[in-house]
């Protein structure tokens, strides 16, 4: 987070900064440990600020990456999942609504063949593709939507699609190089997702199967739009999601 504010500390606000009322205000950021202070004091920066809000579209992406890299844990909420939704969402509305691009997660990869961090006996069971192309585990076999507090309704590209939407997922990106899943529909049985892992390879976890790198027939996925999916014969599109909170 500090390399952020050192590349832009315009992007901060005092905090008794005018944010825009009730709802979303941004992050309060403080600078806790000793080399984080230092390096604020050199900037001239006071040890608390306001990050981000409605009216501060400059700082979207560093909100948005301070949204997505926090623990949730450390949130005083009984079910962070809404609230995190709904920051989220004036996050990107806040650069949106002022006619510039919707900003996206960086195109972070993986391990194409270390998948240790999925296939261990006391989580593997418990994590879906959902989990896997979001890279977070949460050992709830997450749902599209859930988090959001509206799950799909139907098993179709549209309503699953949509829920993903809402728990934060985008559908457009800064370049072509963010959109690192992808989802497929058994049409009337089943959704599934892939993830862009590294050496140009599509990764997946088929329910609470093992995570892999390989297709129906075994083979590498290079191109999760012709590899062999089964059952998975429609192919919805791309979406930027890595790292998104899912319940």
């Amino acid at each position: 987070m500090t390399e952020r504010i050192r590349a832009d500390p315009s992007q901060l606000l005092p905090m008794d900064s005018d944010t825009g009322g009730l709802g979303y205000r941004g992050f309060i950021v403080r600078a806790e440990d000793t080399g984080m202070a230092d390096d604020w004091k050199r900037l001239g920066l006071p040890s608390m600020v306001r990050l981000g809000g409605a009216f501060q579209p400059e700082a979207a992406e560093s909100s948005r990456f301070l949204l997505h890299t926090a623990e949730s844990a450390r949130l005083d909420l009984k079910d962070p999942g809404p609230v995190l939704a709904q920051a989220e969402a004036t996050i990107i509305d806040s650069r949106n609504v002022q006619g510039l691009v919707t900003i996206c997660y960086p195109n972070a990869q993986t391990s194409d063949t270390d998948f240790s961090f999925w296939n261990g006996a006391s989580y593997q069971p418990y994590n879906n593709c959902y989990n896997f192309a979001s890279n977070y585990r949460t050992n709830t076999f997450a749902q599209p939507g859930r988090a959001a507090g509206s799950m799909y309704t139907s098993i179709d590209c549209s309503a699953v699609g949509s829920a993903a939407v809402r728990d934060g997922w985008l559908t457009a990106c800064r370049s072509d190089a963010n959109y690192n899943v992808c989802l497929v529909i058994w049409p009337g049985y089943d959704y599934h997702w892939y993830r862009l892992c590294l050496n140009n390879h599509w990764c997946h976890k088929p329910g609470g199967t093992a995570a892999r790198n390989y297709d129906n027939s075994g083979l590498l996925i290079t191109n999760p739009e012709t590899c062999n999916r089964g059952g998975y014969t429609i192919f919805c599109g791309y979406y930027n999601g890595f790292g998104l909170v899912v319940s």
